[in-house]
């Protein structure tokens, strides 16, 4: 195919979006003279790769002919599904870098030579390092391995060994020596107690120390395999099932060669004892380093070591060179770990201030002479009798325990007008943090906490302001990309949200609108709470069966033996039913769309109280993917009372219709409920739609895909609708008898209650 030819194909593959002309011609070049079959498969992934990211697309034209040569027409699509991936986690260099070596990222992998990816083994590390650190450590892949205290980095593939087995086990061992240097201080030592670490300009005392040696790598380099050998004798102790199994693979790992020097010596002899191998017992260094190979040893015996093996190495160092590390020891990023302690310690600051300013606002009010309080200059609108400022102290009885230290267990308390308040667990474990940190609770938190609950009113929640408080940790979720048959990994954010609540009489007027509609659903839901049937030919019951009767002495005239099932038994069916009702939210639903919304929920709501079954309530709205909000508003556990028809009364018109997150997060909440029937009934007024590029056919298969995932998971989806152009795709999405059309809103609270009724009998 001709060139200009190449560009016109193109056009139309990405049209309406047209890019420059040069561009385009600068990338197909390399596609002519390619026969019409590969080069058809080729261009038929543009429009698979066009909308995630034009870059990658142009770099994918350039690439393509070259990957032709390498893999089969089959796989192409492969190829471009794994490029995409490596985009959406690492950016658009990382995908780059993996098209332009096809050979040995993509075809031996499929061929198994290759060795394993961190992508591989990440779901089963991150449990087993959460485990080890009894906390939320994070997990991410990189260059090479490192920690900043918060996260440890593992390499993006292990291939030093042609055993999968052997990969992983080093994979494994790489994150336990990172997690070791976390658990032993080795980055956050320090000689001044009385100093935060990192300092407020974000230098940790390691790094302040080190830049005052002439030569700073060296002492960092002798630091950190000093620390290393430390490590190895404190996981020997700690996992000695894992350092057993490990053993194997250490003997296969060679020590990097060094120089004959007394660096090189040096460096050679800490890597040969850390990978157990044999050491001259002559050897000079083995003496110097023998206080590390005792089980308790600290950083600051390291840091000792390593000043008195600098001022020996150091003379004859000249341009010291870093040395290689070994593989599972990765470098030490001191620059990294300041960085992620300082977002820490600003992200405590502001979750200390936030959940102390909770707590003061929940105080009762101080009891005590009224006449006394005016004449001190009148009452506060808080609980406390004296400016907030002035009022609150706190005391931390005790301090965190370190690995190998007996962890304190006293209580800590506040102390506000001489009254001693015990901090909530959350609270005072947050304490002890900032306390292990900065030695102290800074005055300024204090300040900032009972400044917000000096500016607040008793009786009010924190979440009545804005858009309501988070309930729940942001969770993630895949989303389906019909365009390439492959799911976008991580890429919706779901934020479980308190809605606002509003005062207003919408509730009461309902009720009093609806009373008699609302008695005779009772009466209807009551008569569904057991299904009543006769169960004929059974050996006891209630009553005789006649015509199990009349068979049986036709039997016994025909001389066969009769039956003893002679009897109707009345049988009662107990319901076991579980529903959850997703409320559109967009902000389509203005005016009288809300309004009847809400007065379905209220009816459902009066009449299901009869009839027994469980269920719950969640609103849905958000703008983007990163910000898919859920509103719960009667959870399924949760009993109907004046709270929740509040929040019903305040469910209001927010932003857009990113549906799929929204029924992968319900479907996450049912697959676990217990119950036979299992209904997850939508009610929107209109498709599914976002801000973004999040519209049209993707955004319908991405929703379609969702649903199909909550049928495969045992759950009944069915949605009630009242768009007017639902039958263009709804019988897509939910199939053709799962939704139903309310072509009048004004009838939706009526026919709500007889459409959950027929689903259910």
């Amino acid at each position: 195919m001709e060139l200009e030819e190449l560009k016109n194909v193109f056009f139309e593959l990405v049209a309406p979006d047209l890019p420059n002309e040069w561009d385009v011609e600068e990338a197909i070049e390399s596609l002519e003279g390619i026969p019409e079959e590969p080069l058809a498969t080729a261009l038929g992934q543009v429009p698979v790769i066009w909308p995630v990211s034009n870059s990658l697309c142009f770099s994918y034209l350039t690439q393509v002919a070259g990957a032709l040569n390498c893999i089969e027409l089959g796989l192409l699509s492969q190829w471009v599904n794994e490029t995409l991936d490596h985009y959406e986690r690492s950016g658009l260099k990382a995908a780059q870098r993996f098209m332009m070596d096809v050979q040995g990222h993509f075809v031996c992998r499929l061929q198994g030579r290759s060795g394993l990816r961190y992508s591989q083994v990440k779901g089963r590390l991150l449990p087993y390092v959460r485990g080890l650190a009894k906390k939320n450590l994070d997990l991410q892949r990189a260059d090479c391995a490192f920690t900043d205290t918060l996260t440890i980095f593992l390499p993006r593939e292990i291939s030093l060994f042609t055993n999968e087995d052997d990969n992983f086990l080093l994979y494994k061992l790489i994150a336990s020596f990172q997690w070791s240097y976390i658990a032993l201080d080795s980055f956050l030592v320090s000689r001044n107690r009385g100093r935060a670490n990192p300092s407020a300009k974000g230098i940790l005392w390691l790094q302040d120390y080190f830049s005052g040696f002439s030569n700073p790598v060296l002492i960092a380099d002798i630091y950190h395999g000093l620390e290393t050998l430390r490590v190895k004798v404190f996981l020997d102790q700690e996992l000695p099932g894992l350092m057993r199994d490990a053993v194997p693979i250490l003997a296969k790992i060679t020590a990097s060669p060094f120089g004959r020097e007394k660096t090189g010596r040096f460096f050679a002899t800490f890597q040969q004892l850390v990978l157990s191998q044999e050491v001259d017992q002559e050897n000079g260094w083995l003496q110097h380093v023998k206080p590390l190979l005792m089980y308790g040893a600290t950083a600051r015996d390291s840091l000792a070591l390593a000043e008195d093996i600098y001022v020996a190495l150091s003379p004859e160092a000249g341009d010291y060179e870093r040395i290689e590390p070994l593989s599972f020891q990765g470098r030490m990023q001191l620059g990294q770990v300041a960085s992620a302690r300082l977002e820490q310690r600003r992200e405590q600051e502001n979750l200390f201030v936030e959940s102390l300013a909770t707590l003061l606002l929940t105080l009762p009010p101080v009891t005590g002479d009224a006449g006394d309080d005016d004449e001190a200059g009148g009452g506060h609108e808080s609980g406390l009798a004296a400016p907030p400022e002035e009022a609150v102290a706190i005391v931390i009885v005790g301090n965190r325990g370190r690995p190998g230290e007996e962890e304190n267990k006293n209580p800590r308390f506040i102390t506000i007008d001489n009254r001693e308040i015990e901090l909530s667990e959350e609270l005072a474990e947050l304490a002890a943090a900032i306390t292990l940190d900065l030695g102290t609770i800074p005055d300024q938190y204090i300040a900032s906490a009972t400044g917000k609950a000096g500016q607040g009113t008793p009786g009010l929640t924190m979440s009545a302001a804005g858009d309501g408080a988070e309930l729940s940790a942001p969770i993630t979720y895949d989303e389906w990309d019909f365009r390439r048959s492959g799911f976008r990994l991580n890429w919706c954010i779901v934020t479980e949200k308190e809605i606002p609540i509003t005062r207003s009489t919408f509730i009461r007027n309902t009720l009093d609108a609806y009373h008699g509609q609302i008695i005779r659903l009772r009466h209807q839901f009551e008569m569904m709470r057991t299904s009543e049937r006769f169960v004929r030919r059974q050996r006891d019951g209630d009553d005789i069966d006649l015509d199990a009767l009349v068979e049986s002495l036709a039997d016994t005239v025909a001389g066969r033996p009769p039956s003893d099932r002679l009897f109707i038994r009345l049988k009662r069916d107990e319901r076991d039913i579980a529903a959850l009702f997703l409320v559109d939210m967009s902000n389509s639903t203005r005016g009288w769309v809300g309004k009847a919304i809400k007065e379905s929920l209220v009816l459902i709501c009066e009449a299901m109280e009869t009839l027994g079954d469980r269920y719950g309530i969640y609103g849905f709205s958000g703008m983007r993917r990163l910000r898919c909000e859920i509103f719960p508003i009667k959870t399924i556990d949760q009993i109907y009372n004046d709270e929740v028809r509040e929040r019903i009364g305040s469910i209001a018109p927010r932003e857009y219709t990113r549906m799929a997150p929204a029924i992968r997060h319900m479907t996450s909440i049912l697959k676990d409920v217990d119950a036979k029937v299992r209904l997850l009934i939508t009610l929107s007024d209109g498709k599914p739609e976002d801000y973004d590029e999040y519209k049209g056919e993707y955004a319908i298969e991405d929703t379609r895909h969702a649903l199909i995932e909550a049928k495969m998971a045992g759950i009944h989806p069915f949605c009630i609708t009242i768009d007017q152009h639902a039958h263009e795709y709804m019988a897509h999405m939910y199939g053709e008898v799962n939704y139903i059309f309310i072509n009048d809103v004004r009838k939706l609270p009526a026919r709500m209650p007889e459409i959950y009724r027929v689903l259910t009998s």
